[in-house]
């Protein structure tokens, strides 16, 4: 029964009924701890999914304390060196990454990537994961040499075992890219993101909204470059791409027009800036005026 309603409550989830299924998590969490104890490595399934679902809700109050007994669980009944306690690891340090807590996530995520050493090997996709994890807190704390070689290493994992022009090779381009740009390193970002890009077209298929990241990522880089005449038609069709996926009334299209327009003041563009600000100003009065009336 537990199982039943785990899965249920993960549905519910997804298709965005988050109250009805973190009611449903919890429920599947007592019959789990009822069915087989609180120690159980199963518990420390159910324990993750609802921690998960707080967390998609930007509630780490709640979250974390459910991640920390998973993490003590899978210890306790798997080993400290088992790939789930690695798991468990890599929940908990993305969360305090995405709270900002990077003394915090550095160490968990260290540990993490020791232990998928130790029990997959060292070129195993799992470690990409980990290590571009890592490399990101890195980044965030201002280490940029520190930084590159996980990155590196993470780029050569996915490229030998997934092939190069598998999608999250694309993103670890993307990754490596980003690091560059927080260096102003403009030259070395400008071929991995052409790189990354062509990769999101051949997967996704040249509308997506993966290619519209990759074009913004680009252009940005672009602009860092001087090269304002290939910046606005990539940045011009990243927008369009946007509307056409989302709708012309949608919030990514007010945040892609302001990003536009803003590219527009930094070239002297005043006038044409001054209208696309407009029209996310009105989308965003729009959207206000639906809540408004939701309530």
């Amino acid at each position: 029964m537990w199982e039943e309603l785990n899965k249920k409550a993960v549905e519910l989830f997804q298709s965005g009924n988050h109250s009805e299924a973190v009611q449903i998590a919890k429920t599947a969490l007592e019959e789990a701890e009822k069915e087989f104890g609180p120690d159980d490595p199963r518990v420390a399934r159910v324990l993750n999914n609802l921690a998960e679902m707080y967390r998609a809700q930007v509630n780490y109050n709640d979250a974390e304390p459910l991640w920390k007994r998973a993490l003590a669980i899978r210890e306790k009944a798997l080993g400290k060196d088992h790939p789930d306690v690695a798991t468990s690891l890599n929940n908990l340090a993305g969360a305090y990454f995405e709270q900002g807590k990077l003394a915090e996530a550095e160490p968990l995520f260290r540990r993490s990537i020791s232990i998928l050493e130790r029990s997959l090997g060292s070129d195993h996709p799992d470690i990409a994961t980990s290590l571009n994890n890592l490399a990101a807190v890195n980044r965030a704390m201002g280490k940029y040499p520190a930084a590159k070689p996980l990155y590196d290493r993470a780029l050569s994992i996915l490229e030998k075992a997934l092939g190069p022009d598998h999608p999250e090779v694309g993103t670890c381009l993307n990754n490596l890219a980003g690091l560059y740009d927080s260096q102003e390193r403009y030259k070395d970002a400008e071929p991995l993101y052409r790189r990354a890009l062509q990769i999101a077209e051949k997967t996704f298929g040249p509308g997506h909204p993966h290619v519209a990241s990759s074009l913004n990522n680009l252009g940005g880089t672009l602009v860092g470059l001087g090269n304002y005449k290939e910046a606005e038609i990539v940045l011009v069709k990243a927008q369009a791409i946007i509307e056409n996926t989302y709708g012309v009334g949608h919030p990514y299209v007010a945040s892609g027009l302001e990003n536009l327009a803003e590219f527009y003041e930094g070239t002297g563009r005043a006038e044409e800036a001054s209208s696309l600000r407009a029209r996310a100003q009105e989308i965003r009065k729009g959207l206000l005026k639906r809540r408004e009336e939701k309530r």
